[in-house]
């Protein structure tokens, strides 16, 4: 396969394809284009060439809209009309950057393709000198050498902990900013950890020996281009200036990171930078065994005597080293136990999973990654049942994971597997038991556990007093699952109630504690109609995760759902839909289009178009979100009869009456003998059947399932509920067409003044009751 490179150099005088003919012929044939000073990418405009290679061309590209002055280094893919793998290939490079969300890894701004094919993006620019270059010009002792690229290594074990390797860690790939931060750039031969046919490359003098060797590369392989770049930079110096000296400890590390086998080499980034850090704080390394007379010299660097001619300062560090060498025998045994549990997880994740597979950090949607847990959880006990405490730990983590990807059910039995573990190392009270037992409650959303939620919760809740640990943390996250089990089966008065009587106990806690709070409070009160209030405090959880976590986390993009759900019922339905419009790009993105969060926005995006009085389009939603739905939580889940009921009414707005009544037959179907288990769903499908029999011209029909409605409402819901009055409403309407106009009449007038002349999504319903009142 041809690349830009390649080209470039048979295009060469004197080459095969030298000469002028040649190479307008070549160019022409493959689609050959190069950007010019001053053209027009986009918002940029392009300034000059930064550099070329295989990948692509780069160039230095300002913005040009007027929105705000910025620089970016824009890659563009000169080939329009090659084989589609190149093209992959640079797409892949694109997908890599915007996962990688790292205060330390440029940041990936823009992209697209121009007019004529060719694929470009926009990557934050950063001016600045390679690594080493900066190290050395600003003369740089060791230690500040360390401190400048332990955010680097941070940087790594972040695309690591998203299955991603670098493959081409070197000096110029790290720059520094005017502000002395370093950046790690050039993704373009990154490679998923899971892709064994990822295409071999590497930089000489900085690619490890699998890689010259062009063998699979792993975590280890990104290990040993750390250590290499760690050593470059320590010995690079300035002209006339000799590099600085360092300790053996460093030289250890160095040597263990550039191990010639891989296995003995660190296990992770994280491994190395925890090694960087002890380094600094003159304490052993693990990359070399601790003597006495070595611990004493580092003793003695961290804390110096102040005067050390001082006979009572000799005999008090006398007796302190002395304290301190029984201290170190009593912690023998200890220090052994926690370095098998540290053998045992690094021997686990190496054989039987890959370091770091949570997608809620980095927003990957990738289905293989919850496969890959499924499998790893199966190895968890024939692999660690000597050290259950470790098998909990590791089936925490799965279950994290899992939970972040939607799989609730297998994220569960992880859960269950670490109660089992847990149990049997510390004990039924213990605190791990107890947070394992919660976690799965939190992930507990099939209907049989939602009805039986509050009662496992409160024997939870029971224990968590019990406990002989501190428990005011826990005993509050457990209240407010309490609240959140109150709302998943439709009881929003406790809900709310549950929520009120929590905020005070929660004022010292996180913010992310209390905005997780907030965001419950706000869903109950819209769903009793206190929108005003539903939306100051969704936007109360909005500002506390924000500031705590960053505008695009995901438990920050999440406090938009309350705040849509509240403009939905206030009728400010475009807001909503702009907000929602966002919100799905962002969480599809990040969850994919089948996670139960990106699926309620999509539910809740097709019920605010509907009600914006585009049916149509709100239908497309609801379909998409009621597939979705059936797919991963299946046909007899409340949550689908939900959309499949909301579905109908949309689908009636639109004059597709037959349609609609299929949507709601399997709402119907899917509710089956649990209606009255989950009253909210039950009314809303109540009402849009009533709807239905009314728009075909069977008003009796209407008028009993009207009747139901209401009375079923008036179990859920306050006086004076606007639902309640929208369900008078269309009774009033069914009583009229049935020929009892007095009695309609006289509903339609009530139902009209209770409410009032705010935007309602059946304003048809709203104008049909006035019409008849003429």
């Amino acid at each position: 396969m041809t690349t830009p490179d390649t080209l470039d150099r048979l295009l060469e005088p004197g080459r095969l394809l030298g000469g002028a003919l040649a190479e307008g012929m070549l160019r022409e044939q493959l689609g050959v284009t190069e950007l010019a000073c001053g053209q027009m990418l986009g918002a940029f405009r392009i300034e000059r060439e930064l550099g070329r290679g295989g990948m692509g061309i780069v160039y230095l590209a300002a913005r040009a809209d007027g929105a705000y002055e910025q620089h970016v280094a824009i890659k563009w893919l000169p080939l329009s009309r090659l084989h589609a793998g190149h093209a992959d290939r640079f797409r892949h490079e694109r997908q890599i950057h915007a996962r990688l969300r790292h205060p330390n890894i440029a940041r990936l701004l823009d992209g697209g393709h121009s007019a004529d094919g060719h694929l470009w993006f926009a990557l934050e620019h950063v001016e600045g000198l390679p690594v080493d270059a900066h190290a050395a010009s600003a003369g740089l002792d060791w230690r500040a050498r360390v401190r400048l690229l332990l955010p680097v290594v941070e940087a790594v074990q972040f695309a690591h902990g998203r299955l991603l390797l670098h493959r081409d860690i070197k000096p110029d790939n790290v720059l520094v900013d005017s502000d002395g931060r370093p950046k790690l750039i050039d993704f373009g031969v990154a490679a998923w950890l899971l892709d064994a046919h990822a295409p071999s490359a590497c930089t000489p003098g900085f690619a490890s020996p699998e890689q010259q060797a062009g063998g699979a590369t792993e975590v280890t392989s990104d290990i040993w281009q750390l250590g290499r770049l760690l050593h470059h930079v320590l010995l690079a110096e300035k002209p006339g200036q000799p590099a600085p000296a360092y300790p053996r400890d460093l030289a250890a590390i160095i040597a263990k990171a550039t191990d010639p086998l891989p296995a003995r080499r660190y296990a992770s980034a994280s491994a190395l930078h925890d090694d960087l850090q002890r380094v600094l704080r003159h304490r052993p390394v693990s990359a070399r065994p601790p003597r006495l007379p070595h611990r004493l010299h580092l003793l003695l660097r961290a804390h110096p005597f102040g005067t050390v001619g001082s006979l009572l300062a000799a005999l008090a560090f006398a007796a302190m080293v002395a304290g301190f060498m029984l201290k170190l025998t009593r912690e023998r045994d200890t220090a052994q136990h926690a370095q098998a549990v540290a053998e045992a997880v690094n021997a686990f994740l190496n054989r039987d999973f890959l370091p770091g597979a949570d997608p809620l950090q980095g927003g990957s949607s990738d289905l293989s990654v919850a496969a890959l847990s499924e499998h790893a959880l199966d190895r968890v006990e024939p692999r660690l049942h000597d050290l259950p405490e470790v098998a909990g730990r590791v089936e925490m983590s799965l279950g994290r994971t899992l939970a972040n990807l939607g799989h609730f059910k297998a994220a569960r039995r992880a859960f269950s597997h670490a109660i089992e573990h847990f149990t049997a190392a510390y004990g039924a009270h213990d605190q791990r038991v107890l947070r394992s037992r919660l976690a799965r409650e939190q992930v507990a959303i099939d209907p049989a556990s939602l009805q039986a939620a509050d009662q496992h919760l409160r024997v939870l809740r029971h224990d968590v007093l019990a406990s002989p640990q501190p428990h005011a943390e826990l005993l509050a996250e457990v209240d407010a699952q309490l609240a959140r089990a109150a709302f998943l089966r439709d009881d929003f008065s406790l809900c709310e109630a549950r929520y009120v009587a929590l905020l005070p106990r929660l004022a010292d806690a996180a913010p992310v504690t209390r905005a997780d709070a907030y965001m419950g409070l706000g869903l109950c009160e819209s769903r009793l109609g206190h929108w005003s209030l539903a939306l100051a405090h969704a936007r109360k959880a909005r500002a506390l995760d924000e500031h705590a976590l960053g505008v695009d986390h995901p438990l920050t993009l999440e406090t938009h759902i309350a705040i849509a759900a509240a403009l939905i019922g206030l009728g400010h339905y475009d807001q909503a839909t702009i907000l929602l419009r966002d919100l799905l790009t962002r969480l599809d993105h990040r969850y994919g289009p089948l996670h139960p969060t990106t699926l309620t926005v999509t539910h809740d995006l097709g019920l605010a178009i509907t009600c914006a009085g585009h049916p149509d389009q709100g239908a497309q939603w609801l379909r998409r979100a009621a597939d979705g739905r059936a797919q991963t939580l299946g046909t007899q889940h409340p949550w689908y009869a939900m959309t499949e009921s909301v579905l109908g009414m949309a689908l009636l707005q639109g004059h597709h009456a037959d349609e609609a009544a299929h949507a709601l037959a399997r709402a119907r179907q899917a509710l089956g003998t649990n209606a009255a288990a989950t009253p909210y769903i039950q009314v809303t499908l109540l009402e849009n059947e009533a709807d239905l029999a009314l728009a075909q011209g069977r008003p009796a029909e209407a008028a009993r399932r009207y009747d139901t409605a209401i009375d079923a409402a008036t179990k859920t819901y306050p006086d004076g509920y606007r639902r309640l009055s929208m369900l008078r409403l269309g009774l009033g309407l069914a009583l009229f067409d049935e020929g009892r106009v007095t009695a309609g009449r006289a509903l339609l007038r009530q139902s009209l003044q209770a409410v009032g002349h705010r935007p309602d999504c059946r304003g048809n319903q709203i104008a049909a009751a006035r019409e008849r009142l003429r």
